[in-house]
């Protein structure tokens, strides 16, 4: 499988990008938990979960199944590797690290009750395959939780030019390394297409009213900055960003898409 829209291991801010990953992670935290807890995730599960980074994530999930465990699958040894340093706790049945694509993951047929891909599907260059791959290793009875962005849910109020032409460009970056900044839309149609069933379809939104300005713009611009190099000054745009949303004077949103099916 191509490596899609996010190689870490070929990007020139790697530091900065396991930064902002960490940052995200923390600031989320509380919320992402509860998108877990009603998307069906219970303590003695036996969890997947798709493009894990670093871990920031995995060390949640190994929280919420304490009496389970957790696959954690990326392809990037480099960010496997920091995995076991970022768990703070492993599950009962354990931390199991595999190097590894979402479209051929080392796992049996229906081996798994939960499954989590997070912001993940956008980089994949045929997402219904991973999709359709954790169908086959979903039990009966299992999830999947699958979060996501869309570029069509994202506002700046009073437009601010350099945000959408970073917008644009980095749409049509990742949509030439296999990528989809429009995804979230269709992960629904895309776990029904694999045999999900009960599928369910929320849009979580944040603003810069409720989550602090530096963790907001990393979700929204961070990547999408490093995709276009020295192209775009971002420190300066986050210092007038900030200071304008500081003092009220603009609004920024965005929205995610939260989309859960199980298999009968």
């Amino acid at each position: 499988m191509p490596s899609g829209s996010y190689d870490f291991d070929r990007l020139n801010d790697t530091s900065y990008q396991t930064d902002r990953l960490m940052q995200q992670a923390r600031a989320i935290r509380g919320m992402e938990a509860a998108i877990l807890r009603q998307a069906g995730i219970q303590g003695a599960h036996d969890v997947l979960e798709i493009g894990c980074g670093p871990g920031f994530v995995t060390d949640l999930l190994a929280e919420l199944a304490p009496n389970g465990s957790v696959h954690a699958v990326e392809p990037s040894a480099t960010l496997l590797s920091q995995v076991e340093g970022n768990v703070k706790s492993r599950p009962e049945r354990g931390l199991h690290l595999h190097q590894a694509f979402g479209n051929a993951l080392p796992l049996a047929d229906a081996a798994i009750d939960f499954s989590y891909a997070r912001f993940v599907l956008q980089h994949v260059p045929d997402p219904l395959s991973v999709v359709a791959e954790t169908f086959r290793v979903t039990r009966p009875g299992g999830r999947f939780c699958a979060v996501d962005s869309d570029d069509g849910l994202v506002i700046v109020h009073p437009e601010e030019p350099r945000v959408a032409a970073i917008l644009q460009q980095a749409q049509a970056i990742q949509a030439s390394q296999g990528g989809d900044r429009f995804i979230g839309r269709k992960l629904q149609g895309m776990m029904v297409a694999a045999g999900f069933s009960n599928v369910r379809t929320r849009v979580l939104a944040m603003t810069s009213s409720e989550l602090p300005f530096g963790v907001l713009f990393n979700i929204l611009l961070g990547y999408k900055a490093s995709l276009l190099g020295d192209a775009v000054d971002s420190r300066k745009l986050y210092e007038e960003l900030a200071a304008d949303v500081a003092a009220g004077r603009r609004l920024l949103a965005a929205g995610v898409f939260v989309v859960t099916g199980e298999r009968a």
